[in-house]
């Protein structure tokens, strides 16, 4: 798990520099866009989403972070279509409210934001999500931390957003004041993994080089126009999860065994892209599942006289599922971010719900080929396993009256 979620950093860090370097037009860099530093402060309840929490007397945490990014600042028709974004990269530290049982915690992340609305001159709304890792968590030991059922790792995915407002003060600084709502867990790598949802207060002081005053004055080239029309997304899954084994007559001291299954998908996804924001469709899933159907006991070896777990797969027919899902997928310059609701059509693994939801980021990394880091979960809550995937667009014709009129008239022995 810790490999995965390095090498989910190692991608985004490709990524924003890539961002910081890549062309906006032919004649416009990156390097153009206005870098910023903010110092933020959270302050927030832990919701009580399982045993542990529940048990807590006051389930509050606390944190800062300092982050560096870059904002846009018109100079594209990009800036303004797409709420004039900004991103970049920040580090956290948190402390919670037992330190003895989920230890000091810090995360490395990449965040992207948009205004979602102007509510005055001085005044913005704006909408900010983040994706990262998390290190030095005190996790799950049936010895030393029984209690700790929500993270079974060192290292856990650091995920969420924030709602905030954001007023200019002066020239070069920004105050933020809003919500937000963060999650940690390690996608069921290791287990137990009930994660940790959080609810917080914001504050931000952010500080600007370089702003142009006159900014606000600035008219933005206009977007073109996009006509509607189908994409065809093709993707291919890896990833891998833990179980939940039963103690009975089984012999297993615990029901988490040190064990790690494979799970590998297949998706077809037509997206119909309406405009250069949106994009939403259909998608039909295969999955195959190893720990479906899979039985753990442990036994004693009479050769050497020494207890072991052993694991027996299920049938091979029991590790496939079969779903649907609606897909909306939300275009930003450099990521997309995308959610899914999926229903399985076969049910391979039983002990999943049959709906599942799916969240992630979707990063073009050439032409049509892209990648995307995400996690499925049931009940909106439960991570069933975080993923990666790799995929391929093949982009489809306008959606137009005429071009459906043209495409008619090729058929054979069709007239009008």
């Amino acid at each position: 798990m810790r490999k995965l979620i390095l090498l989910s950093i190692f991608l985004l860090s490709i990524v924003y520099t890539r961002a910081q370097n890549a062309k906006n037009d032919s004649t416009q860099t990156f390097y153009k866009r206005q870098p910023f530093v903010s110092f933020q402060m959270q302050e927030g309840v832990v919701l009580p989403t399982n045993d542990f929490i529940k048990s807590q007397e006051r389930p509050t945490f606390s944190a800062v972070s300092l982050k560096y990014g870059y904002a846009a600042t018109k100079n594209r028709w990009q800036d303004y279509a797409y709420g004039m974004p900004y991103g970049g990269v920040g580090l956290m530290f948190a402390e919670f409210f037992n330190k003895k049982e989920l230890g000091s915690p810090f995360a490395l992340y990449a965040f992207q934001g948009t205004t979602l609305s102007n509510l005055s001159a001085r005044t913005k709304l704006n909408f900010e999500w983040f994706l990262g890792a998390s290190f030095n968590w005190k996790p799950y030991d049936p010895f030393d931390n029984p209690e700790n059922i929500a993270l079974g790792s060192k290292t856990n995915i650091y995920v969420g957003g924030n709602i905030y407002t954001k007023f200019r003060l002066n020239h070069q600084w920004d105050i933020h004041t809003g919500i937000g709502v963060s999650h940690f867990s390690d996608g069921a790598a290791r287990l137990p993994n009930k994660g940790l949802n959080m609810v917080s207060a914001t504050v931000e002081f952010n500080y600007n080089f370089n702003r142009n005053p006159l900014a606000d004055l600035i008219d933005a080239p206009a977007p073109p126009r996009v006509e509607k029309r189908i994409d065809y997304d093709f993707l291919i899954n890896i990833s891998s999860r833990q179980k939940k084994f039963d103690t009975l007559q089984t012999n297993l001291p615990s029901p988490y065994i040190d064990k790690n299954f494979s799970v590998f998908g297949l998706t077809f996804a037509p997206m119909i892209a309406a405009n250069y924001k949106y994009k939403y469709g259909a998608g039909v899933d295969l999955l195959y599942d190893e720990s479906s159907g899979a039985i753990a006991w442990r036994q004693l070896n009479s050769r050497d006289g020494k207890e072991y777990d052993r694991v027996k797969l299920g049938n091979f027919g029991d590790r496939i599922s079969l779903g649907t899902s609606v897909r909306g997928e939300l275009v930003m310059p450099i990521y997309s971010i995308f959610a899914n609701l999926g229903c399985n059509i076969i049910q391979g693994n039983k002990r999943d719900k049959r709906m599942y939801q799916v969240m992630g980021v979707k990063v073009y990394l050439k032409e049509n080929l892209f990648g995307t880091f995400g996690i499925r979960a049931s009940n909106f809550s439960k991570a069933q396993y975080v993923y990666w995937s790799l995929g391929y667009t093949i982009q489809g014709g306008p959606l137009s009256k005429k071009h459906l009129l043209a495409s008619l008239k090729n058929l054979p022995n069709f007239r009008l």
